[in-house]
């Protein structure tokens, strides 16, 4: 650091010639107190090429005439430069005047910048195109609609054909189950759910294998049990790495974990249940790894609506008016868009959750980050 900030203060003295790179052009305060420089002039700025950005240019030529002091600044351009980067014809000064040269090296720029600025938008098109595909693909997939996920995979590998396939694509699934008292019917039908999903021949990812045998896929499972608010310490149970993340890759692991969850359902005093907390806890996940994959994806399976979301049935919910972390379908959508998760709901109460899903689906869908309109999806 002392060593930069000598060079700096030397730079403004009488006999010195001083070479640096652009990041120098800004907040660099070459501040002359050389009686002989400012007797000729004060300190001179020769900028050696042009800037893509008119701020840059601007910036490198404040750093002569500091603080009232004189000072002069020029551009000596390669021309070589100027046609290969900016398109300028290589008889460009030929063919202008002089007193245009800059103007003409302005347009070129402002050109250049056009042509970037469009290129970025296109690609940034092009890529929420391939993002909106893909979950639309995974959507149509996790509900067993084979003819919709047909299509929409035709169009995906048709988008790759054209342009960059990715070698491998890591996946996200975190799995939120409700293991209140009123599950125990449905435990085995949970477990079976998670088996026909995690493997054999019908699983994820053998179905990816199938349908994009050039991409090597890695599906990476989060889980979490939870029961309701008045359940205190015994609310949350989560699975979570020496390391202090949330996913594993070992799916017979997580499915014994959830086994285990399942064993002995107990908890939930009134009909409603803390589905807000649940999915706002995981979409919240901070560990190491969690939620650093390409494509994330949340399945809450329950039978109960969430708190806050019974369609005013008198006797059935204690939270009813406020949640006692202030959540709302809005907040946990919220949650759920900027960390770019889907969410999932297996409902096995589908009379039970249909408001919930519908003011969820409704704050997802809606949600001003949400431009490609993705959806909260209900797997029957």
């Amino acid at each position: 650091k002392n060593n930069k900030e000598f060079v700096i203060s030397k730079a403004a003295t009488a006999g010195q010639v001083t070479i640096s790179t652009a990041v120098f052009g800004r907040g660099t305060d070459f501040f002359c107190k050389d009686k002989t420089v400012e007797r000729n002039g004060g300190v001179h700025v020769i900028q050696t090429f042009l800037s893509e950005e008119e701020s840059e240019e601007i910036q490198i030529m404040g750093r002569t005439s500091r603080q009232g002091k004189k000072g002069s600044y020029q551009m000596i351009l390669l021309n070589s430069d100027l046609e290969e980067k900016f398109g300028l014809a290589r008889e460009w000064k030929s063919t202008n005047a002089k007193k245009d040269w800059y103007n003409c090296l302005s347009n070129a720029r402002k050109k250049h910048r056009d042509t970037v600025c469009d290129e970025i938008e296109a690609n940034i098109a092009a890529a929420t195109e391939k993002d909106c595909n893909t979950h639309c693909y995974f959507d149509a997939l996790l509900a067993s609609d084979k003819k919709a996920a047909s299509n929409i995979f035709s169009d995906i590998y048709t988008s790759f054909k054209k342009g960059f396939i990715p070698s491998s694509i890591e996946l996200e699934l975190a799995f939120l189950i409700d293991i209140t008292g009123s599950m125990a019917p449905y435990a085995h039908a949970v477990v079976a759910t998670m088996k026909t999903m995690l493997t054999g021949s019908g699983s994820i990812m053998s179905k990816l294998n199938i349908k994009f045998p050039d991409i090597e896929f890695h599906l990476r499972v989060g889980i979490m049990g939870f029961r309701d608010i008045d359940d205190g310490s015994e609310q949350f149970v989560e699975r979570i790495s020496n390391e202090g993340g949330h996913f594993v890759d070992n799916d017979a692991f997580s499915i014994g974990f959830v086994d285990s969850l399942l064993h002995s359902p107990s908890g939930g005093g009134d009909i409603a249940e803390d589905l807000l907390g649940a999915i706002d806890r995981s979409a919240r996940w901070s560990g190491p790894d969690d939620w650093t994959s390409m494509i994330k994806f949340m399945l809450l399976l329950t039978d109960a609506p969430a708190h806050g979301c019974c369609a005013n049935v008198p006797n059935v919910d204690n939270y009813s008016v406020r949640h006692p972390c202030g959540l709302t379908p809005e907040s946990v959508a919220d949650s759920l868009i900027k960390n770019d998760i889907d969410l999932f709901i297996c409902s096995y109460n589908p009379a039970a959750t249909s408001h919930t899903e519908k003011e969820l689906a409704m704050k997802y869908l809606s949600h001003k980050d949400n431009p490609e309109q993705r959806e909260i999806t209900t797997i029957p």
